[in-house]
């Protein structure tokens, strides 16, 4: 697919959306190349905006590091195991089997932005445990 957007350059015209791309002015008016595929311009703004807030932000949290995560009014020690979106983590609680582990935001995370009271994800009961 990615000789579409050569024959295409080849033949003066600009990449659809979702074609392959190496930069802008491969893809058709109104959309932008980002991470190699065209999208509307919006969206590829917004994409870029996100992803460099992300990097450039010194105290973001990354996998691997340890964190306290709340559940029911404490805190439990985690480690970040995947980065799903800008603030928000895929979390295993230390000691507890890998069907504990969930997804968490900054709100939950000890030292994390608090806006208040949010809703909380159930973690399942398993037979056995001592949570």
């Amino acid at each position: 697919m990615a000789s579409l957007s050569a024959a295409l350059a080849a033949c003066g015209k600009k990449a659809p959306l979702g074609s392959p791309c190496r930069a802008d002015d491969d893809c058709a008016s109104g959309l932008a190349c980002h991470r190699e595929q065209c999208l509307h311009e919006g969206s590829a703004r917004r994409l870029r905006e996100e992803e460099q807030r992300a990097s450039g932000d010194a105290g973001a949290r990354k996998v691997g590091d340890r964190i306290e995560v709340e559940w029911k009014g404490s805190y439990k020690p985690a480690i970040i195991t995947g980065v799903v979106a800008p603030g928000s983590y895929r979390v295993h609680f230390e000691g507890y089997d890998a069907q504990w582990d969930e997804v968490v935001t900054e709100a939950r995370i000890k030292g994390g932005a608090r806006s208040g009271p949010g809703p909380r994800t159930a973690i399942p009961a398993a037979s056995g445990s001592s949570r």
